[in-house]
């Protein structure tokens, strides 16, 4: 079975949309024109139909929550659901008509109406179109906002094209131009009437009765699609970015509260660097404010996938227990660091420790530098194993991430996990000695 989400099958699902698009303009313009015929390109098309339906029967689904993945659970889902459109959609109708009515001796206005009836029918092919898009979002993760914004441009050309086409189709274009040229005007008519900009210059015949109704709907239309456009397309280009639009706005909330509460200006820029910074490094999303919504055993997950490269730098962490770093990812706060900020200072009492992600801070006793640490650093653990003030100061040279870990889970930690107690120890009495 090939998974829903396999980046083949997402290629596969963004060429039907091409092929549906491509088959939709190319069979319809023939058949306004009287110019179809069931030609190679045609049937190359055509497969293209039938493989994906062979292609969804080994193809696990995904619908919300619920997963189908055996063969024969995908296969009766299939049937029960789409199969009959994709079947409809596969099949050559246009081509048996093509070949029916010849024999049949069908002239005159009866060609216009069965090629009217061949369009219809090429139509059905748009149902799969939707139903693709709905794919593509799971299986690539497009946020919904985008997806209502990829789809509106989809079928706006789409219905450009139609509309354009019936324009030809009621004979309101210049017949006495070739066939390119006709539907190059009829889109150009259709598009300027849809957008209710309506220059003028092509306009319906005023003693056609039919060509003025049909463009009366067509205004109605444009109005609607128009009316559509303002209401909701800005909302949608604003949310297709969610993060964004909240940080902005949170930040607006922190820029109000630093100017009614008369922060000096220096502090206020670097409130301002902390969370541009934090920005860069997360989007605005807080991990951990997020997994708190979650499972523990999918937080814990997750905590492991984005820690790997602290498991691998921190020394404490190498080779450990897997039941002692869960339980230690579970428990470590994140931590951003400003340049030039104190993360402890010489003289207080020890509330918790840290471990260095990523920079470089120097500690710093009696106002000497006595060292400087890098990424898988820990550090502050020795106030809390002497019960006692701090030894030194640790100031962040440049930005710098890491993790805290409070006094009471480090107790925690010591007492369940003994080789983390007696590591903790180790580096405790090996700074000592230096």
């Amino acid at each position: 079975m090939i998974p829903h989400n396999h980046w083949l099958r997402s290629i596969w699902n963004l060429l039907m949309l091409f092929v549906i698009l491509l088959f939709l303009f190319d069979i319809s313009y023939r058949q306004v024109f009287h110019l179809f015929s069931p030609d190679a390109g045609y049937w190359a098309l055509v497969g293209f139909f039938i493989a994906d339906i062979v292609l969804n029967f080994f193809t696990t689904i995904k619908r919300g929550h619920i997963r189908i993945e055996t063969p024969a659970e995908v296969r009766r889902f299939y049937v029960r659901t789409s199969f009959f459109i994709d079947i409809l959609s596969a099949s050559p109708i246009e081509a048996f008509l093509f070949w029916i009515w010849g024999p049949l001796g069908i002239q005159g206005p009866a060609v216009s109406s069965l090629y009217l009836l061949i369009l219809s029918i090429t139509l059905i092919k748009l149902l799969k179109a939707g139903r693709i898009f709905k794919y593509l979002q799971e299986s690539l993760g497009i946020i919904p906002a985008a997806r209502r914004l990829l789809l509106f441009a989809y079928w706006l050309v789409v219905a450009i094209h139609i509309i354009a086409l019936g324009w030809i189709w009621i004979g309101a274009g210049e017949t006495n131009r070739p066939f390119m040229d006709q539907y190059l005007r009829a889109l150009y008519w259709a598009t300027t009437t849809i957008a209710t900009i309506g220059y003028g210059d092509y306009t319906p015949d005023h003693n056609s009765n039919v060509q003025i109704i049909y463009t009366v709907i067509i205004q109605l239309f444009g109005v609607g699609m128009f009316s559509y456009v303002i209401a909701n397309v800005s909302s949608l280009v604003a949310n297709l970015d969610v993060a964004k639009s909240t940080y902005r706005r949170h930040l607006d909330e922190v820029n109000a509260f630093l100017h009614a509460q008369r922060i000096p200006s220096q502090l206020q820029e670097r409130v301002r660097d902390y969370y541009s910074y934090l920005w860069e490094q997360q989007r605005g999303v807080s991990t951990m404010q997020v997994l708190q919504e979650f499972p523990r055993s999918l937080s814990q997950e997750i905590l492991l996938h984005l820690n790997k490269e602290v498991i691998e730098r921190v020394e404490l962490f190498r080779g450990a227990d897997e039941l002692f770093i869960r339980e230690a990812m579970q428990l470590l706060k994140s931590e951003v660091f400003l340049p030039g900020e104190y993360i402890i200072r010489q003289g207080e009492y020890g509330d918790c420790m840290y471990f260095l992600t990523s920079g470089t801070v120097q500690v710093v006793a009696d106002g000497i530098e006595i060292a400087r640490l890098g990424p898988g650093s820990p550090f502050g653990e020795t106030a809390l194993i002497e019960q006692g003030r701090r030894n030194a100061s640790v100031i962040s040279i440049g930005y710098s991430t890491g993790y805290r870990l409070a006094k009471s889970d480090f107790e925690g930690l010591r007492q369940k996990y003994p080789e983390f107690d007696a590591h903790i120890k180790k580096v405790v009495e090996g700074r000592k000695q230096r």
